[in-house]
């Protein structure tokens, strides 16, 4: 039986050195997240697919890896993971005081068709913050990502931002069910305004012309945005309190000095969200580098009490192209100084003393057992794979409790006591 070697379409084998880059994002995106309060979630990789089917949205819904266990239960892959974290707080965190920050990273899937920056198995960073109605929860999550990018050297990208209220608002006064609604906002998060907009025309009560004309308001400033809206003629108490809202978030991001507009077509393709959304994006790469918005009704959908919330997500993916696109991908890989540490001795116990100390000072290090007359070999593998340190253990440096340590950069070679290698890796 011939294996087949190339991975499934859509996934690929992450491997050194590119393998460090994630490494680096999980790291940097965890310190910053620890940093304002919020504590590591490890979620499923399978989920029950009515966890994601009740209101994920036709984009996603339709996208899913689903399929039988052995037991007939009809299980998923997880294709993003905020209904998986919200499901974790109804069964085991409701007693615990609110709010409730959570953060994540691992994988995600969906059966799209590949091309560049997106594939079938992608990673994800972000976070949940449970159980805070007000806008604070929400300027917090553009300051956790202002603060995340400024540490992996991300600087040239923008938020759009819309609050989804708005348009629900008046689908809702349109007699628009919300059914149909999620179906409308996939049409314009597909780029398709117009079938959007004949489906709305379907009701008697609708204002097509209104749509129209607010799906194409985009706004830098509030004095804009209210400028803007205020010709559309909105009376929608839900749609009044939506704007409000943005205008209030809109203020605030700018008080913060970010890039940031309103684009009141701005939906995203998951049909949970209830007021604020919003995405990021870079000069020249045609996609969202990551997004989220508030759920304030998720934990009802998903069979609990209510409970607000928001949150976001960020690809890993798109983040490394952004940071490849700026230069500034060399950032997020903190590399380890490294060490060959070859024995030509069997003495297992003297050269776990010296790798031991040699890795108490940080530098990776690499045991290798190998006869005398292959040491020259070793030397050139350890050159060729681009080792910092080479040191060698010999009959007399284990004799003498010493050993023999190359600087692969200077060249210098010194025959130090164990004791003294701090000396010999300082140079």
């Amino acid at each position: 039986m011939r294996v087949l070697l190339e991975p499934a379409r859509g996934t690929r084998d992450i491997l050194p050195p590119d393998s460090e880059y994630y490494k680096g994002i999980f790291d940097r995106f965890s310190e910053i997240a620890e940093l304002y309060g919020y504590r590591l979630a490890l979620i499923p990789t399978i989920e029950h697919y009515e966890i994601y089917e009740v209101k994920s949205g036709p984009g996603i819904s339709k996208s899913m890896y689903v399929f039988q266990d052995k037991a007939g239960r009809t299980i998923c892959l997880r294709p993003e993971f905020t209904a998986s974290i919200v499901r974790a707080y109804l069964k085991h965190l409701l007693a615990r005081p609110k709010p409730v920050k959570l953060y994540y990273f691992g994988q995600v899937f969906r059966y799209d068709e590949p091309q560049f920056g997106r594939y079938r198995e992608f990673y994800q960073v972000g976070v949940e913050y449970i159980g805070e109605p007000r806008v604070h929860a929400d300027i917090e999550l553009f300051q956790l990502i202002r603060d995340f990018y400024r540490l992996i050297g991300l600087s040239n990208y923008s938020f759009r931002v819309n609050d989804i209220s708005i348009i629900r608002g008046l689908l809702r006064e349109w007699g628009v069910p919300e059914e149909e609604q999620d179906e409308v906002l996939h049409l314009i998060d597909k780029g398709e305004s117009q079938k959007a907009v004949s489906v709305v025309a379907q009701y008697a009560g609708s204002k097509v012309s209104t749509l129209e004309r607010l799906l194409e308001v985009e706004a830098r400033t509030p004095e804009e945005l209210r400028s803007e809206v205020g010709k559309l003629g909105i009376s929608s108490e839900v749609s009044v309190a939506g704007l409000e809202r943005l205008t209030k978030l809109l203020e605030a991001l700018l008080s913060l000095g970010l890039k940031v507009y309103v684009d009141l077509k701005l939906v995203r393709g998951l049909a949970y969200y209830t007021g604020t959304i919003f995405e990021i994006s870079v000069p020249n790469l045609n996609l969202s580098i990551g997004g989220g918005g508030r759920y304030d009704t998720l934990s009802q959908i998903l069979g609990g009490v209510s409970v607000p919330a928001t949150g976001f997500s960020l690809g890993v993916e798109r983040t490394i192209l952004a940071l490849e696109a700026e230069g500034s991908l060399g950032n997020i890989r903190r590399v380890r100084p490294t060490m060959m540490l070859i024995s030509l001795v069997e003495d297992i116990g003297f050269v776990d003393r010296v790798s031991s100390k040699v890795r108490g000072r940080g530098i990776a290090v690499d045991v290798r057992f190998t006869q005398k007359q292959k040491l020259s070999d070793m030397v050139g593998q350890a050159s060729r794979l681009g080792y910092d340190y080479v040191a060698v253990i010999g009959e007399a440096e284990l004799k003498n409790e010493k050993v023999t340590v190359k600087n692969m950069k200077t060249g210098e070679q010194r025959t130090v006591d164990v004791d003294s290698l701090e000396s010999a890796l300082s140079t």
